[in-house]
């Protein structure tokens, strides 16, 4: 697979991690438990975090290394190269703690960053709803000001590791504004407050990592509001930029795992038409690769992360389907009715993993929406 090297200053980054990742191997399990999969991320995000290896690009003022987000993929391609586990804290990581850096107060910085760091906090995000996924500026649920803060009542959906978190950033809608993109709030909450419910959701690969969550008039401090009352539209489409970048690339490097699994397991006795498509794989990854590097290297050169992004997020999820779909497809039937504690019960579960990477963090027909307005100027309708 492709690499990233574009500096001096980024080679030298990989190989003093390299030597850290040699010395200090990643946890191994063979219980793949959601329970052990938060257990064992958690103390490994702990482990990485005392040696300065998470928030690489945040400032070294909040606990990072002040580097750029070309030295974080890089990051995240060592940890996938010696199989590490997955870091539980990704969202706070990704998303909340880059928002808090640009738009929180110094209390809030103060609060939460060294714990987002540590992983000592888990946070989840409260974003979808019932009836606002990908057009999220319809969220419906409410936080009415009252005396020293907000009630929030409402519901999330789709809200993965809600059952595990202790903090939850939250859209709600603090007053109806002329355009539904105004009257929006940002409110971080703690997810132990009164008259919060959290109920798993089972989804078709077995799983429960997502939920719903209902909250009934729950109380969240004044203090806990990101930015201004009313701009929780601004705040949101942040944190959804930052999402886009480490996120999305981290992602796309666990699929190419698959990749290279499914490439040592296969053998010379593939037909053209399987050998075809198996480099159609290979030739996606490399694609996606290369066209999330393009991107980094201009976030390194100081340009802000934008509706870019949706072209990552895009060409990751519908190549990984590919992916998954053909791998199914080589495995033949045992694989595509058998169970996900199968002989190839990892090839089923990702398949039917895969299935939901094209409609969460916004659908692909969302994301094509963006492409085209955003970045080719072309009008809403002809």
């Amino acid at each position: 697979m492709l690499k990233l090297t574009i500096s001096k200053k980024s080679d030298d980054f990989r190989r003093e991690f390299r030597i850290w990742l040699d010395n200090n191997p990643p946890p191994r399990s063979e219980d793949s438990s959601l329970e052990q999969f938060e257990r064992v991320g958690r103390a490994w995000q702990a482990k990485l975090s005392s040696a300065q290896w998470v928030g690489i690009h945040w400032p070294t003022a909040y606990g990072g290394r002040g580097l750029s987000l070309v030295e974080e993929a890089i990051a995240q391609e060592e940890l996938v190269r010696v199989s590490a586990p997955q870091i539980l804290g990704l969202f706070g990581l990704t998303m909340v703690g880059p928002v808090l850096i640009r738009h929180g107060t110094a209390s809030q910085k103060e609060r939460f960053l060294s714990r987002i760091l540590s992983g000592e906090e888990i946070w989840c995000q409260g974003f979808s709803e019932p009836g606002a996924g990908s057009d999220l500026a319809a969220v419906k649920t409410r936080a009415v000001s009252v005396t020293g803060g907000y009630r929030i009542s409402g519901q999330k959906i789709w809200t993965s590791f809600a059952h595990c978190a202790d903090w939850c950033f939250v859209l709600c809608r603090t007053s109806e504004g002329a355009r539904k993109h105004d009257g929006l709030s940002y409110l971080l909450v703690p997810m132990r407050s009164p008259g919060i419910t959290t109920r798993p959701l089972r989804q078709i690969s077995g799983d429960s990592e997502f939920n719903e969550v209902f909250f009934d008039d729950v109380f969240v401090p004044s203090e806990n509001i990101v930015g201004l009352e009313g701009e929780g539209w601004k705040i949101a489409i942040s944190t959804l930029m930052f999402e886009r970048v480490v996120l999305t690339f981290s992602r796309q490097l666990q699929s190419e795992v698959a990749l290279r699994d499914l490439l040592k397991r296969s053998s010379s006795s593939l037909s053209a038409a399987q050998k075809i498509g198996l480099a159609r794989c290979v030739v996606d990854a490399c694609a996606t690769r290369a066209l999330a590097y393009r991107h980094l290297v201009e976030y390194a050169a100081g340009k802000t992360p934008g509706p870019e992004g949706s072209m990552d997020k895009l060409m990751w999820s519908e190549s990984f389907q590919r992916l998954c779909a053909f791998e199914v497809g080589l495995c033949g039937v045992e694989a595509a009715l058998g169970e996900t504690s199968a002989p190839h019960g990892a090839v089923l579960h990702r398949y039917l993993y895969s299935r939901g990477r094209t409609i969460a963090a916004g659908t692909s027909e969302i994301q094509r929406a963006i492409i085209a307005e955003r970045l080719l100027g072309l009008p809403r309708s002809l």
